[in-house]
């Protein structure tokens, strides 16, 4: 798995997230998430999983002086500045939306 912190109004374009993985993506299977993260699709934190993902931010996340991301549960959010978020899920700031 691949976790990709999006810009709401960004889409990840499949061809560019491939290409940072480097190999073929496919969407995630619900039980497949649930055991490597720990979380529910639809509520899949940006930190604190079962297993570490590879994690990649979108530069756009960091024109916002604060961000809200998935706290757990597809009802449960946090709020945080973009560079906290950044240094505390380990991502990489790469071009991955179109």
């Amino acid at each position: 798995l691949y976790l990709f912190l999006t810009a709401g109004g960004n889409r990840v374009d499949p061809g560019k997230a491939a290409a940072l993985a480097g190999e073929a993506l496919s969407r995630a299977e619900i039980a497949v998430v649930r055991q490597v993260t720990g979380f529910a699709i639809g509520g899949v934190a940006p930190l604190g999983h079962l297993t570490p993902l590879p994690a990649f931010l979108d530069p756009r996340l960091l024109d916002f002086a604060e961000v809200w991301a998935a706290a757990g549960t597809p009802r449960h959010m946090f709020r945080a500045t973009p560079r906290s978020l950044l240094r505390a899920s380990g991502a990489q700031v790469a071009d991955f939306t179109g």
